[in-house]
């Protein structure tokens, strides 16, 4: 009696093995490579961080060539010099002695500049 209870046992332990192991192997057999998820190396990381870096950097280029459009030769002259310094920018235009008109102009940029960011964030998310 005992050796018929094992005789099944291993039989079915042997079935269902047998099964488990032909169902995984005809489903990976039917992925195809490119579906496989392969975890991003770091080096991978790394470009896209620097692809990212590039990216702002163009950006505020973009946005510190707008604003010295509005200033004059001097105060262009000054902030260049307190950006060399290591001043923020918005620190170092604080201390300009901007008219109202170049406030509101240089304001303006920086609110078209976040609704990009913005616009731009929204369309990443999708």
């Amino acid at each position: 009696m005992k050796k018929r209870a094992i005789a099944t046992t291993l039989l079915l332990a042997t079935i269902l093995t047998g099964g488990i192991t032909a169902c995984t192997q005809s489903n990976s057999s039917n992925l195809p490579q490119s579906d496989t998820f392969h975890p991003p190396s770091p080096s991978d990381k790394y470009q896209s961080n620097k692809a990212k870096s590039q990216k702002h950097t163009r950006k505020s280029q973009v946005i510190r060539q707008q604003i010295e459009a509005v200033l004059t030769p001097d105060q262009k002259q000054e902030l260049q010099t307190k950006l060399q310094q290591g001043e923020k920018m918005r620190q170092a235009l604080s201390t300009l002695n901007l008219t109202s008109d170049q406030k509101t102009k240089i304001q303006e940029i920086y609110k078209a500049a976040r609704a990009q960011r913005q616009q731009q964030s929204q369309t990443n998310s999708q």
